[in-house]
């Protein structure tokens, strides 16, 4: 039987399988997709350091406070490639970003704390963001949708980082809530990151190959 930890670990590493369809299909598939491959790389990466980090400094707040920017620089850029914004508001949102990260991190708090303000904060402009594509991609695209690749990343962005932006409030507030709650509300995340990250494998399979030019 595995243990409530060993679970967790197995639940984080199956963007393992998004990571691997990414490599295999990287050359073949549209460049406007690249920063999503380059999300869930990264997402692989930091999952596979914080399990070392937890056996050998038993923490990985560090390096996780620091991948959660870089996660919201990879996810703005994948919406900035999408033309979901211009240039002077994707700059906006990338320093303002870095603002609030550096303010969470080493003023209000230690980086070597769990901090959540940038992690919030990060989760409903990436909600909003992920609504607002959308809602575009409903009204202007003619395809079938359930197998438009970047229909269900936002939809995956969108249901992942309201959970996400719910449960770290707790965490920013610092709530008092009983350990078998806390518990509880993790592992909730955990699941829908689990969810989250099978989609993700269906969303790399489901990216557009890149356009053939002909010269007539």
């Amino acid at each position: 039987m595995l243990s409530g930890f060993q679970l967790n670990i197995l639940m984080n590493h199956s963007i393992l399988l998004a990571a691997i369809i990414g490599m295999i299909r990287f050359k073949y598939i549209s460049s406007d997709y690249y920063p999503f491959i380059f999300m869930i790389w990264l997402g692989f990466f930091n999952e596979t350091l914080s399990l070392l980090f937890i056996y050998t400094r038993q923490s990985n707040t560090v390096n996780s406070n620091l991948y959660v920017y870089l996660e919201y620089l990879l996810i703005l850029w994948q919406f900035y490639r999408w033309n979901s914004f211009n240039r002077k508001y994707f700059y906006l949102l990338i320093i303002g970003g870095l603002a609030i990260c550096l303010t969470d991190n080493f003023v209000l708090h230690a980086i070597t704390r769990n901090n959540s303000m940038f992690r919030v904060v990060a989760s409903f402009v990436l909600v909003y963001l992920s609504i607002d594509q959308i809602n575009k991609i409903i009204i202007f695209e003619r395809s079938v949708l359930r197998y438009n690749a970047e229909f269900l990343i936002c939809i995956i962005f969108l249901i992942y980082f309201v959970f996400k932006s719910f449960i770290e409030a707790f965490n920013m507030f610092e709530m008092v809530l009983s350990k078998e709650l806390l518990n509880t509300l993790w592992m909730i995340l955990g699941i829908v990151n689990f969810i989250a990250n099978l989609l993700y494998a269906l969303a790399s399979l489901w990216i557009p190959t890149k356009q053939k030019f002909i010269l007539l």
